[in-house]
């Protein structure tokens, strides 16, 4: 049997410096593969991204009317209002027990 030769498996492509500048006078310089440096943090790149997508998101659903309630996230809304006004009477409650005590002591 003969042995087909096969070429070896390279991990990385490196070019030289004249395909380096071949491609950039192609296809211009790009920030992704280094051949451009960045004017701009990162972090403001990706901010104004990200603005981008949720002010599309926003456009596209701001006329859309709002989802109504159904029972049981109302049920849900109210169980919590309750709980909320009972901690809140509760820490009313404890706070006028401790100035009534603050008082008798002196």
């Amino acid at each position: 049997m003969a042995e087909e030769s096969t070429p070896p498996i390279r991990l990385m492509n490196f070019v030289s410096e004249d395909q380096l500048d071949q491609a950039k006078k192609s296809r211009g310089e790009r920030v992704e593969d280094g051949t451009a440096q960045r004017d701009r943090p990162l972090f403001e790149i990706l901010k104004e991204n990200k603005d981008k997508k949720d002010a599309e998101f926003n456009e596209r659903f701001k006329h859309r009317p709002p989802k109504a309630l159904d029972e049981d996230e109302t049920e849900f809304l109210d169980k919590w209002e309750m709980s909320r006004r009972e901690y809140e009477q509760q820490v009313a409650d404890e706070e006028a027990q401790q100035l009534r005590s603050f008082q008798v002591i002196f």
